[in-house]
């Protein structure tokens, strides 16, 4: 049941995105997909990925999980985006997502992905401005 209002939420934010959007409009996700490769059972690793507001107005930035496995574990304290409650990113202000990556005996030689969605919208009236994937993956060895 979780996974369908997740896959609901996540199709409604996608359908509000504006036709005229482009990827250069408001957000910019660098590197938007991020690999920590084949890591040994036990071990962590963290990345990280910048996003940015590229337009003129302030936004109000929100992340959402598409997928998660348990062996990712984020937003990180490190993280200087918003976790769960979106948040005010000015223009051409910048936050980031860090995620941690531990491998565990579970998902032995199994690719895990833990994904984001990261939406802008405008904070006077709510309209969303844009939605950009973020793909975290890695496999446990």
């Amino acid at each position: 049941m979780r996974f369908l209002a997740v896959v609901v939420l996540v199709l409604a934010l996608l359908a509000a995105v504006p036709a005229t959007a482009t990827a250069a409009d408001v957000l910019k996700v660098t590197p938007g997909t991020i690999n920590f490769g084949s890591k040994p059972v036990g071990s962590s690793t963290v990345k990280a990925t910048t996003i940015t507001n590229t337009s003129d107005e302030a936004i109000s930035l929100s992340l959402v999980f598409v997928r998660s496995w348990d062996d990712f574990a984020g937003p990180a304290v490190e993280s200087t985006c918003p976790g769960f409650e979106p948040a005010l990113l000015q223009p051409g202000e910048s936050c980031t997502l860090v995620e941690r990556f531990f491998p565990s005996e579970t998902f032995l030689g199994i690719k895990q992905d833990q994904i984001w969605l990261a939406t802008a919208t405008d904070p006077q009236s709510g309209a969303v401005l844009e939605t950009e994937e973020i793909v975290f993956f890695g496999r446990a060895r």
